[in-house]
């Protein structure tokens, strides 16, 4: 089976000087192959498809991004680590309608924002910050948020499976795919912006 071949920063800057940043994030991130799972790319496909059936959404809303999918990090914490058998396993999943959910979640605990404990405020607040942009980052649910208990479930489960060689999975939840170009595009434009 042909290995995947990892990117580097260097050819990102490359493609970014000739291309525009939309094309080379839905051609890198939001396209291509994955380098997890390389040698077995139906762990893809299983992974994928479990997230899928568990939330009743469409296949096609789930995508490998990060450092799983080019093999180097583009997080400011991790800036060009190449993906190792310690890295995370993220994934964008697009779902206007379990957005809406966890936002319904999110203003019902805002309705009881006097009895949250000081993180839950913090979290909530965070939350309503990144609304606007479309995306709800999963862990920063309040803990009393139905929503994130739901969510990490399957997430948690998923980690534990010697299948996924026990990576830690993680999900971000977006309401559509234009706020995952605007959320990737973000990275993209530091590279180009760091020449």
């Amino acid at each position: 089976m042909n290995m995947i071949t990892m990117l580097k920063l260097e050819d990102l800057e490359k493609e970014l000087a000739i291309s525009s940043l939309r094309m080379v994030l839905n051609e890198h991130i939001l396209g291509g192959e994955p380098i997890c799972f390389s040698k077995d790319k139906k762990l893809v496909y299983i992974l994928k498809r479990k997230i899928a059936d568990y939330f009743g959404i469409h296949l096609k809303m789930i995508e490998i991004v990060g450092s799983a999918k080019l093999g180097i990090s583009l997080s400011d914490t991790r800036w060009g680590k190449k993906f190792d058998n310690k890295s995370d396993i993220d994934l964008a999943i697009v779902s206007p309608e379990l957005f809406d959910k966890a936002w319904d979640d999110l203003r019902e605990l805002d309705s009881n924002y006097y009895s949250l404990k000081d993180q839950d405020i913090v979290f909530l607040k965070e939350c309503f910050r990144d609304i606007p942009d479309g995306y709800i980052s999963p862990d920063k649910l309040p803990k009393k948020s139905e929503f994130r208990k739901k969510w990490w479930q399957i997430f948690i489960d998923l980690s534990s499976k010697e299948e996924f060689e026990y990576r830690k999975i993680r999900g971000r939840l977006f309401r559509s795919w234009f706020f995952v170009e605007k959320y990737y595009s973000i990275q993209l434009r530091k590279i180009k912006g760091a020449k």
